[in-house]
């Protein structure tokens, strides 16, 4: 009778495996949180980093000009009735060097054009009143009004095409005069910032306000969808809006991440199958060696363990333990008469009985041979020990059929009580194997007679 590893071992090593699992997943999960955070973090300092010197280099194109347009109107405040020919001979002077980046310098009266360096190709602009032309009116207005300089575009000019716009009010001792406003190239602006995000390793989008609606004059709208880096941008008291991302995207990624934990979890599940197998597999051998193979009882290995937690258990209640020394009678001449499996049959009906007729707390053991122990806790009274020894005995008192031959089988039954016979579990053996030797030889003794 094979005695298999019981279910709730196999629900022991189930559990350790899953929550060992589950420990390095969630440990894993949390360090590789902390480290894509940290990732980020990082990658977005860097990013910002980079953003920092593409902003210097934008700056610098609209302060040049900014620079130069503050030069010119200190020369306005000097010389209010400059002639257009003065004003031409000044800007060529000034602006040599400059000439591709910007298209035109307008000196403005009220909010009237009334001259425009250089002259070739902006005739038509000269007595346009901006404060009436679309896309440029509003800002006129403000900074006549504010007396502060903006920058505003790009938009589309009187003259034709694109540009940026820095417009500075001209204040004299009387008041408002008039303004002067500088146009950018807008091509050219373009060129320049598409060139230093790309030697950053940017991506960015510009927009003409921090509230990142409508459509980005620089760049593709869709960044706002690949979390970026929102700041603003602030030039001549004008806000821009800008979005930026790595060139490539962010590297630290949700998806990297997922990957990296779905291998370890695939690691760590192989890791806990190999730990559920070797529990599995240390029961089974524990199993094995308590176990005796032929009879499914429990054998000397687990015995010392057993008593020694029942004893503690009965001197913590204050109760008693009662310990069965069983032999079958006249074995040897079984197994002589009848061969070793006839005998291996009879261990086994034996056995049968004695765990049929057992409660969960009792434990039957095979102590070898033909010789068993059972331990019996929790005995309220002495007087029950002999009804308990006439149960066992009626019991394993049976016929046992070999080859149409019935064989009768007695068994003898020593007894010993703990702690009232002894307290050493050695001792009580030997008296409950005194016992169950009276009872064999009184057994014989009447037999003879």
């Amino acid at each position: 009778m094979k005695k298999n590893v019981s279910k709730k071992y196999y629900i022991i090593a189930a559990a350790v495996a899953i929550g060992f699992c589950s420990l390095l997943s969630i440990t894993f999960y949390s360090a590789m949180k902390k480290e894509i955070y940290h990732s980020k973090i990082h990658e977005r300092e860097e990013t910002i980093e980079k953003f920092l010197h593409y902003r210097s280099e934008t700056e610098s194109f609209f302060n040049i000009n900014e620079y130069i347009l503050k030069g010119y109107v200190a020369y306005l405040k000097t010389r209010p009735e400059i002639t257009a020919e003065e004003s031409d001979k000044y800007l060529t002077n000034l602006l040599k060097d400059e000439l591709h980046l910007i298209r035109n310098i307008s000196t403005i009266k009220d909010t009237t054009i009334v001259s425009v360096f250089p002259k070739d190709g902006n005739e038509d602009a000269i007595g346009v009143d901006l404060a009436k032309t679309p896309g440029q009116g509003k800002k006129v207005l403000e900074v006549k009004k504010n007396l502060k300089q903006i920058l505003q575009g790009p938009i589309e000019l009187v003259q034709g095409g694109s540009g940026f716009i820095i417009r500075i009010p001209v204040v004299n001792d009387t008041g408002y005069w008039g303004q002067v406003s500088i146009v950018i190239n807008a091509d050219k602006f373009m060129q320049k910032a598409l060139l230093s995000e790309k030697q950053n390793n940017l991506q960015i989008a510009l927009f003409n306000d921090s509230t990142f609606k409508g459509r980005p004059f620089l760049g593709s709208r869709s960044i706002l969808q690949r979390d970026p880096i929102l700041l603003d941008i602030e030039f001549s008291n004008t806000l821009w809006g800008a979005a930026i991302i790595p060139k490539d995207g962010w590297t630290a990624s949700n998806n990297k991440f997922i990957a990296k934990f779905v291998i370890f979890v695939l690691l760590t599940s192989l890791a806990s199958l190999l730990l559920y197998n070797n529990i599995i597999s240390k029961f089974k051998l524990k199993n094995q060696v308590i176990h005796d193979h032929l009879t499914g009882l429990y054998t000397r290995a687990f015995l010392d363990e057993f008593y020694q937690l029942t004893f503690e258990k009965a001197k913590r209640n204050g109760s008693k333990v009662l310990i069965l020394l069983l032999d079958i009678n006249e074995f040897k001449s079984i197994n002589d008469n009848y061969g070793h499996k006839a005998g291996d049959e009879v261990l086994k009906l034996i056995s049968e009985q004695l765990l049929k007729i057992c409660r969960k707390s009792e434990a039957v053991f095979r102590l070898g041979g033909d010789e068993f122990l059972v331990i019996i806790p929790d005995i309220e009274d002495i007087s029950d020990v002999k009804i308990i020894k006439e149960r066992i005995r009626k019991a394993v008192t049976l016929d046992y059929i070999h080859q149409n031959e019935k064989i009768e089988i007695l068994s003898s039954i020593g007894s010993a009580i703990y702690p009232t016979d002894e307290t050493d579990f050695d001792k009580l053996t030997h008296v409950a194997a005194e016992d169950m030797y009276r009872q064999k030889t009184k057994l014989k003794t009447n037999t003879d007679l």
